[in-house]
């Protein structure tokens, strides 16, 4: 290859890798975005290195690769006081477009929903996560966050906890809320709402202040999404502190499982009110994902079987519970949590192959997007597969301080497959910590044989439960 040819192409791929990272911003939001391609279309890396090698049109060329040149030397002037992790600044419009319009059915499955006062609910939401997150404290919104979410947030404080971090947010104002779209799946209703907000955040690294980032003045659009079980009359999570279905207080130290001392009512499971079960980024909505329909004809015995409870916004949820257990599993090289949501074949895999590795921390952990792409029988189970993405960047801790195992934070994927028996009828639900066999309440959340009945907990005979993940 001529010398010419080579340093042309050696600049293009320090281009495109430039531009193809992914970075997460910091801050309540636990989601992640992408500064790149969000996907589809596009011109595409192989035909940009195509055409520059082409013998054409070099002045073209030039202005290109100038252009280029000038944007990451701009990117990088609004990456402000960031530190080791490459973010940058987010500036956003707000939500574009027309929201998707609400059926009549959903109004008649939801008697009593105006946009306005699901509205006032988000707000009330959003403010709160805000404060959570600051905190390090999910006590006072456990009532009405999912397992999934829930474990999105502690798997992030099992890190900063680990790195001495916290996260500073000031100046909140959130400029708009607008419902997006209002959906009805199985017994679910589900509604997605975009909120539209500034900022002040400062991450501080007390072990290690060269991770410190600041940014003002952020804007950003964030898509928060909620979920109900269809038909029940609303009783207010968001303002109320008493258990809605006894009345009894509620504990506002509430951990894995927020269950009325009284009557035993878990109260995030859709039967009382707006279940806040995702948050995505601008940038992972509009990119959209590649999530199976849910008219899908291998779906439909599914939602016929009561017993099942299916929807597959509650799958996701599993699912992000469960990976981010495995991911705090492999910082911690304690695996006592993870064991439940796994049958024993893939756990001894995880076990071995978590054994095998040096132990590190992730400075950022986000997932971008869990989706359900694929419902199949064998053997007689349901074998849902599911694509993950997740950015994240790792350290590891030395004796000289902490060193970077990635550069900056990276967008990555993988796969998850669940089973479950055909007919199975789930006793639990969403992993509430209820043995799904008899439905007896656990005596210890990291036990693998109920306590009452003897029936394996982490068996695909009861309940779905990770049977394959690959990275």
């Amino acid at each position: 290859m001529k010398t010419k040819t080579k340093n042309i192409l050696a600049l293009v791929a320090v281009i495109f890798f430039a531009i193809a990272e992914a970075y997460s911003r910091s801050g309540g939001a636990g989601g992640a975005h992408s500064s790149g391609d969000g996907g589809g279309g596009g011109f595409g890396a192989g035909a940009i290195i195509g055409w520059l090698l082409s013998g054409s049109g070099w002045l073209g060329k030039i202005i290109v690769i100038a252009g280029i040149i000038i944007y990451l030397i701009y990117r990088n002037k609004m990456k402000g006081d960031s530190g080791g992790t490459d973010m940058v600044s987010s500036s956003s419009q707000g939500p574009q477009g027309t929201p998707a319009p609400i059926s009549p059915e959903f109004f008649t499955a939801n008697p009593g929903f105006t946009p306005q006062e699901f509205s006032q609910k988000v707000n009330t939401a959003f403010l709160a996560i805000q404060e959570a997150w600051m905190n390090k404290n999910l006590g006072k919104v456990r009532k009405w966050i999912s397992d999934g979410v829930y474990q999105r947030f502690n798997a992030q404080f099992t890190m900063m906890n680990m790195l001495e971090q916290v996260n500073m947010l000031s100046n909140i104002n959130i400029k708009q809320i607008r419902v997006e779209s209002a959906i009805q799946e199985g017994a679910y209703s589900i509604v997605t709402a975009s909120v539209y907000f500034s900022m002040d955040d400062n991450f501080i690294c007390k072990k290690a202040p060269e991770f410190d980032e600041k940014f003002t003045g952020d804007t950003a659009t964030e898509y928060w999404t909620f979920i109900k079980k269809s038909g029940v009359a609303e009783k207010d999570l968001y303002n109320s502190n008493n258990c809605p279905n006894c009345g009894y207080v509620l504990n506002n130290d509430a951990g894995q499982v927020s269950k009325c001392e009284s009557c035993g009512t878990v109260t995030y499971l859709g039967d009382y009110d707006w279940v806040l079960c995702e948050i995505t980024q601008e940038e992972d909505y509009l990119r959209g994902n590649n999530r199976i329909s849910q008219n899908a004809p291998e779906l439909q015995a599914l939602y016929k079987d009561t017993g099942s409870d299916f929807c597959i916004q509650l799958m996701e949820d599993k699912v992000s519970n469960a990976i981010m257990q495995y991911f705090v599993s492999k910082t911690t090289h304690n695996l006592k949590y993870l064991n439940r949501f796994t049958d024993d074949a893939l756990f001894a895999r995880i076990e071995q192959q978590v054994k095998a590795e040096d132990k590190f921390v992730f400075n950022r952990l986000y997932l971008s997007d869990v989706s359900l792409i694929n419902m199949m029988q064998a053997n007689n189970r349901w074998m849902a597969t599911f694509n993950i993405s997740y950015s994240s960047m790792r350290l590891q801790e030395t004796a000289n301080g902490l060193n970077k195992i990635d550069d900056t934070v990276m967008e990555r994927s993988l796969t998850v497959t669940l089973a479950k028996k055909v007919g199975a009828v789930e006793k639990s639900k969403l992993w509430s910590f209820e043995c799904p066999s008899c439905g007896a309440p656990y005596t210890d959340t990291t036990i693998t044989e109920c306590g009452y009945c003897s029936a394996k907990i982490n068996s695909a005979d009861n309940d779905w439960v990770m049977v394959n993940l690959s990275e």
